[in-house]
């Protein structure tokens, strides 16, 4: 009987190892544990000339915003029809075009806004992050410094971070990195508290499951959203709970 349930010990292990190094670069590389990311992980790069224009306004009159948005491109370039997304609520968009959760970390340390007390914050952010060498975990573990970096800032704040969307090519872009650093993000996030995970519907956003043709709620980049999307994406979060 030993005998025979060593030798199922070591073939499970033989399997274990065999899976492992057959399973592409994401086994290989270091994942960073999201509470040293923030230290660690934190890059320089300059705000974009909205933003810039933005921040002063948002300054002096930080007391009469009460919902942040955090991210990059999809959440900067939401602001044409941010009114109507949230009709109620005067909306302070932090986001900046091209930034990895590498740079919000960045552009979060360096936030002056000592006077602002947002109670909702919206975080969506880690597409820029998503490449063939880039393991899931690692693209989890920025998501969710950035948004334990924005629970620092707020304490006070729910805190609604979405899922990475689909992009690319037939919206299929890296699903082997993106799907399972979504999966990760919210068991994650489940454990932290005042924090929602919305888990968008894919489908809904790209016309359908992956396919080469043209999805009206993308421009033409297949990267960045039209206005259908984003109302997609604002009837995602009033589903989650948001007051809009």
């Amino acid at each position: 009987m030993l005998r025979l349930f060593a030798n199922l010990v070591i073939v499970l292990a033989c399997n274990f190892f065999l899976i492992v190094g057959n399973a592409g670069p994401s086994f290989a590389q270091e994942c960073p544990d999201p509470t040293k990311a923030t230290n660690a992980s934190a890059q320089q790069k300059q705000a974009s000339k909205r933003l810039n224009r933005a921040l002063p306004i948002y300054r002096a009159r930080s007391a009469r915003y009460n919902l942040a948005l955090v991210g990059d491109s999809l959440v900067e370039l939401w602001q044409p029809w941010i009114k109507d997304s949230f009709p109620t609520r005067p909306v302070m968009n932090l986001a900046v075009a091209g930034d990895t959760t590498q740079n919000a970390l960045y552009r979060l340390d360096g936030l002056d806004l000592p006077d602002f007390h947002p109670a909702d914050v919206v975080v969506l952010i880690g597409t820029n992050n998503l490449g063939a060498k880039t393991a899931p975990c690692a693209v989890a573990a920025g998501v969710v410094a950035v948004v334990s970096k924005v629970r620092a800032l707020w304490p006070g704040a729910h805190i609604y971070a979405l899922s990475i969307p689909p992009r690319g090519k037939r919206y299929a872009f890296y699903e082997d990195v993106r799907i399972p650093a979504n999966q990760l993000v919210a068991s994650s996030l489940a454990e932290m508290p005042g924090v929602t995970f919305v888990q968008m519907n894919d489908d809904m956003l790209r016309c359908g499951k992956p396919s080469d043709k043209d999805c009206s709620n993308y421009k033409p980049d297949h990267l960045h959203f039209n206005e259908g999307a984003y109302k997609l994406i604002t009837s995602f979060l009033a589903t989650a709970g948001l007051q809009l």
